[in-house]
C-alpha cells in the first residue's frame, strides 16, 4: 500500500491526521464505504473527527483524483480508492460491490470522430454470487 502522507502531498493537499487516517482506511478496504460506515470505522480511534470532517475530506480527495465518488442511487455516496479506470457490479440484494477491471467493449467507438476518450464508469446491477446460489 503506498503511502498516504505522501499521496496527499504530491496531490498538494496538506496532510492532515484526519485526512491521512481517511485516506488509509479507503486504501485498505474494498467495500466501497460510506460516509457513515468511514466515521464510524474511525470514531474509536478519533472520536473526535466529525462525519462532516469525513464528507469534507472525501469531497477534497475526489476533486484532487485520490477517490472516486461512486453514486448507485441508494441516498447515499460510496467511495474508491481505485482511481485506474474500472467498472462495479452491485448485488441487488446484498448490496456488495464489486470492481470490474475489463473495459466496456465500444465506449470509443461511440464517441464522435476527433473525441478522446480518457475515462468510463459503468455500473452493473444484478446478483452477487452467493446471493444468486441462494435464489
Amino acid at each position: 500500500m503506498q503511502n498516504p502522507v505522501i499521496l496527499l502531498q504530491e496531490r498538494g493537499i496538506r496532510p492532515s491526521i484526519q485526512r491521512v487516517e481517511v485516506l488509509r482506511y479507503l486504501m485498505g478496504v474494498t467495500t466501497h464505504p460510506s460516509v457513515d460506515t468511514i466515521y464510524q470505522a474511525l470514531q474509536e480511534q478519533y472520536p473526535n473527527m466529525s462525519r462532516t470532517t469525513v464528507y469534507n475530506t472525501l469531497e477534497l480527495l475526489d476533486s484532487k483524483g485520490l477517490v472516486l465518488t461512486l453514486d448507485f442511487g441508494e441516498g447515499f455516496l460510496r467511495y474508491d480508492a481505485t482511481t485506474e479506470p474500472h467498472s462495479h457490479f452491485m448485488c441487488n440484494a446484498c448490496g456488495q460491490v464489486t470492481d470490474i477491471f475489463e473495459s466496456p467493449k465500444g465506449c470509443e467507438s461511440m464517441l464522435p470522430k476527433g473525441y478522446v476518450l480518457k475515462g468510463a464508469a459503468l455500473y452493473l446491477h444484478g446478483l452477487c454470487n452467493h446471493c444468486a446460489q441462494k435464489k
